[in-house]
C-alpha cells in the first residue's frame, strides 16, 4: 500500500512539473488565460479558434508577409535609385562628371551582380534588382550629354549611340525572358530616346519602330496590356512633337513646319490596324480587338484633324483620299479572313467617313450632297457584300445626318432633292430585299428610308414643278405608288399613296384653291376626284372578295 501511496504521488510531481513547464511557456508566447476553458476540474484545454478568426489571422498574415516581402523591396529599390541619381547629380554639380558617370555605371554593375547572386534564393527581389540596374545604366547614359550644364561627351550622337546599344539589349532580355515588364521598359527607353533626340524625323522613326516592336510582341506572346499602353505613349509622343516637344525646354506651341511629319502617323495607324490580323478564328478576347481599334481610332483621327488644320486646311484632299483607299481595302482583307465583322464594318464606315470629305474638299457644297446620297446607296452595297447590318445603320444615320445639314445649310437643289429621294426609295428596296442577308430582324432601317423618300419625293416635285402643278405631280406620285404595290406586292407603297394622296388634297384647299388660275383649279380638283373615288372603288372591291 505504501508503494502505492508512492507511486501516486510520484505521478502528482510530474504533473505539476508539466504543468509548471506548460505555465511558462504560456508567460513566453503571451498565451491568454480566455483562450483556455474547462472541460472538468481537473482539465484544462484550449479554447477551438473559430473558422473566421482563423481566416482573419490568415489573411493580416497574407497582407503582413505581401507588404514585407513585396512592397519594401519595391520601395527600397526605388529609395536606391533615387540615392544613387541624386549622388551622381550632386558630383556633377561639384564638377565632378567623370566622376558621376563612374559611379552610376558601378553602382549598375553592382546591382546587376546582387542579382544575379539572389536569382536562386529571391527569384523576385533578384528581378527587382535586374530592373533597377537598367534604369541606372539607361539614366547614367542619358547624363553623359544630355541633362547637364557641363556634358562628360559633348557629341549627341555617341549618346545616342550608347542609349541604342542599351536599348538593343534591353529588347534582347525581354524576348529571352517572355517578359512583359521587361518589355514595357524597353519600350519606354525607346520613346524616352525619342524625345530627348530633339530631331523631327529621328523622333518619330523611333516612334514608328516603337509601334512595330509592340506588334511583334504581341504577335510572339499576345501582352495586350502592353499594346493598348504603347499605343496611347507613342501617340502622346506624336503630339508632343505636333507641339513642338516642350519636355525639351522648347515653347509649347505648335510647330511651323511639318516636314512631312504625317507620314509618320499614318505608318503608327496603318501598325496598330495590322494588329486585327492576328485574331483567330474563335478568339475569346474580342474585346481587346474592340479596344484597340476604337482607341487607335480615336487618338489617330484627332492628331489627323490637329494635322490638317495646321497644315492642310487648303490641300487635305490627297489625304482623305489615300485614307478611303487604305481603309476600305483593309476592311475587304479583314472580311475576307473571318467572319467577325465588326473590324471590317469600322474600316468601312471610316473610309466612307473619309470619301465623304474628300468629295466636300474636291466639289464643294452643294454639289457634294448630289454624291454623297449615291455614296450612301455604294455603302448599303458594301453592307450586303460584307452580311453586316452595322453599316447599314450607321449609313442610315450618317444619311440621315446629311439630309439634315443639306436643308439646314444649302439652298435647294432639284438634282439635289431627287438623289435624295430615288436613293432613299431604292435603298429600301434593297434592304427589304436582302434582309435575310443582312440578318436584320425589324423593318426599322427600311421604314427609315421610305419615310425620307416620301417626304423627299414631295419636298422635290415641290421646288421643281410650276406652281400650278405641284398637286397634279402629288397625284402622279400617288399613282406611281400604288403601281408599285401592286407590281411588288407591298403593302406599304399603298400606305405612301394615301399618304400623298392626302398631302395633295391639303395642299390643293391651303394654297392652289387661292393662289392658281380657275382652270387650274377645275383640272386639280376633277383629277384628285377621279382618282380618289378610284381608289376608294378598288378597297370596296377588296372587302367584297374577302
Amino acid at each position: 500500500m505504501a508503494k502505492k501511496e508512492i507511486k501516486n504521488d510520484d505521478i502528482e510531481n510530474r504533473m505539476r512539473a508539466v504543468e509548471e513547464r506548460l505555465s511558462r511557456m504560456e508567460a513566453i508566447l503571451n498565451v491568454q488565460t480566455g483562450n483556455l476553458i474547462l472541460v472538468s476540474p481537473d482539465k484544462i484545454v484550449p479554447e477551438q479558434t473559430t473558422p473566421d478568426r482563423v481566416e482573419l489571422i490568415d489573411d493580416e498574415e497574407g497582407l503582413e508577409s505581401t507588404i514585407g516581402r513585396f512592397g519594401l523591396a519595391w520601395m527600397g529599390n526605388i529609395v536606391l535609385f533615387f540615392g544613387i541619381t541624386f549622388l551622381g547629380q550632386y558630383l556633377a554639380n561639384m564638377g565632378q562628371p567623370l566622376i558621376s558617370a563612374l559611379l552610376g555605371y558601378s553602382a549598375a554593375a553592382a546591382i546587376f551582380l546582387l542579382s544575379r547572386y539572389l536569382k536562386k534564393s529571391n527569384e523576385s527581389l533578384a528581378f527587382l534588382f535586374k530592373i533597377n540596374g537598367q534604369l541606372l545604366l539607361f539614366y547614367t547614359t542619358i547624363r553623359l550629354h544630355f541633362f547637364s550644364a557641363a556634358p562628360l561627351i559633348e557629341q549627341k550622337y555617341i549618346t545616342i549611340i550608347l542609349l541604342f546599344l542599351i536599348i538593343g539589349y534591353q529588347v534582347y532580355w525581354a524576348i529571352r525572358n517572355k517578359s512583359q515588364t521587361l518589355s514595357a521598359i524597353s519600350v519606354v527607353f525607346i520613346l524616352t530616346t525619342a524625345i530627348i533626340t530633339d530631331s523631327t524625323h529621328l523622333l518619330l522613326s523611333l516612334v514608328t519602330i516603337t509601334a512595330i516592336v509592340s506588334v511583334y510582341y504581341f504577335f510572339r506572346f499576345k501582352w495586350q496590356p502592353l499594346v493598348l499602353v504603347t499605343i496611347t505613349l507613342t501617340y502622346v509622343c506624336f503630339f508632343m512633337w505636333i507641339f513642338g516637344n516642350p519636355l525639351m525646354g522648347h515653347p509649347m506651341e505648335m510647330i511651323s513646319n511639318h516636314h512631312k511629319g504625317i507620314a509618320y502617323l499614318f505608318l503608327l495607324g496603318g501598325c496598330y490596324s495590322s494588329i486585327l490580323l492576328f485574331r483567330q478564328k474563335e478568339s475569346s478576347s474580342d474585346d481587346f480587338y474592340i479596344g484597340v481599334t476604337f482607341t487607335n481610332g480615336i487618338i489617330f483621327t484627332l492628331l489627323l484633324l490637329l494635322s490638317v488644320i495646321k497644315f492642310f486646311s487648303n490641300d487635305y484632299v490627297s489625304l482623305f483620299v489615300i485614307i478611303t483607299i487604305c481603309c476600305l481595302l483593309f476592311s475587304i482583307l479583314l472580311h475576307t479572313r473571318s467572319e467577325w465583322n465588326f473590324a471590317a464594318a469600322f474600316y468601312a464606315l471610316y473610309g466612307f467617313m473619309a470619301m465623304s470629305i474628300a468629295l466636300y474638299g474636291i466639289f464643294g457644297f452643294p454639289k457634294v450632297y448630289l454624291l454623297l446620297s449615291f455614296q450612301s446607296l455604294a455603302v448599303v452595297s458594301m453592307a450586303l457584300w460584307f452580311r453586316n447590318r452595322l453599316i447599314v445603320v450607321m449609313n442610315s444615320l450618317l444619311f440621315l445626318t446629311i439630309l439634315l445639314v443639306y436643308f439646314a445649310s444649302s439652298k435647294s437643289v432639284d438634282s439635289v432633292n431627287f438623289s435624295f429621294a430615288i436613293i432613299s426609295l431604292v435603298s429600301a428596296r434593297v434592304i427589304n430585299w436582302q434582309k435575310s442577308r443582312l440578318e436584320i430582324k425589324t423593318d426599322t432601317m427600311r421604314n427609315l428610308y421610305l419615310i425620307i423618300g416620301f417626304v423627299m419625293v414631295l419636298l422635290a416635285l415641290h421646288h421643281a414643278m410650276p406652281k400650278h402643278l405641284i398637286t397634279l405631280s402629288w397625284i402622279m406620285a400617288a399613282l406611281i405608288y400604288f403601281l408599285l404595290s401592286f407590281i411588288l406586292k407591298n403593302i406599304k407603297y399603298r400606305y405612301m399613296a394615301l399618304g400623298t394622296m392626302i398631302c395633295a388634297a391639303l395642299y390643293l384647299f391651303i394654297v392652289d384653291l387661292a393662289k392658281i388660275e380657275l382652270i387650274y383649279r377645275v383640272l386639280a380638283l376633277l383629277f384628285l376626284s377621279a382618282i380618289s373615288i378610284g381608289i376608294s372603288m378598288y378597297y370596296f372591291s377588296r372587302v367584297k372578295k374577302a
